[in-house]
């Protein structure tokens, strides 16, 4: 009968222990956000955050992701396909304009035939 009543009562003490516990976490949780809520700016708008604000190619055009040359639908990018542990994955070298400048423009290419 004795055990009883000493494991009740260290089991009253455990649960007061981790009910303080819980509510000082709670308030410093609760003293975190509200100093997070004083240091956001109120005055901030839509129109203040901007995002990258490099023009992108218009409906229907097509553009080189390293040069960001606008490139017909006949022109055509240089890539290779790799193996890596994670799986294949598609190596982008550019378009004539940047992976082959010194490419002649006039001259036919195979895509023409």
């Amino acid at each position: 009968m004795v055990l009883y009543a000493v494991g009740l009562v260290i089991g009253i003490i455990l649960f007061i222990y981790f009910l303080s516990t819980y509510e000082s976490g709670k308030e410093k949780i609760r003293g975190i956000r509200e100093s997070r809520a004083a240091k956001q700016d109120p005055s901030v708008t839509a129109e203040k955050i901007t995002v990258n604000k490099r023009p992108g190619p218009a409906p229907g055009e097509r553009m080189c992701p390293v040069c960001r040359s606008v490139l017909s639908k006949y022109e055509a990018l240089y890539s290779s396909q790799v193996e890596t542990k994670w799986g294949p994955k598609i190596m982008i070298y550019g378009c004539r304009y940047c992976y082959k400048p010194d490419e002649d423009p006039d001259k036919e290419k195979k895509s023409a035939y």
